[in-house]
């Protein structure tokens, strides 16, 4: 993903361009996007915030990925609770951590 970098434009468009298996969360708020659609590099970042607690934004991301057949595992780096998964090419992370009374995530997706 580092080549995607000098490619990636950013606009709160690139969030309702997803994956259908793995879109913004129900109630999250976009707070900032990017994507590239550049060959060797389709991907997706998006910021979002909700007030739901970290817990069932996390099973929510869980149940999509394996509903969409995405082999998925979870862990922690550093504050962040970690969700990642691949099925074939495509590959998904996301990180979720509390911030003032509020869920953080950054959702990346990749194919």
């Amino acid at each position: 993903a580092k080549s995607c970098a000098g490619k990636l434009s950013y606009t709160a468009g690139w969030a309702v361009k997803l994956p259908a298996a793995l879109p913004v969360y129900p109630r999250g708020h976009v707070q900032e996007a990017a994507g590239s659609d550049d060959a060797g590099c389709t991907l997706r970042a998006v910021h979002f915030q909700t007030p739901v607690p970290p817990g069932d934004v996390l099973d929510f991301y869980y149940t999509m990925a394996r509903k969409a057949g995405l082999a998925v595992q979870s862990g922690e780096a550093g504050p962040d609770r970690v969700l990642t998964g691949s099925k074939g090419p495509a590959r998904f992370a996301l990180f979720v951590r509390q911030s003032a009374g509020m869920t953080e995530a950054d959702l990346v997706t990749s194919d």
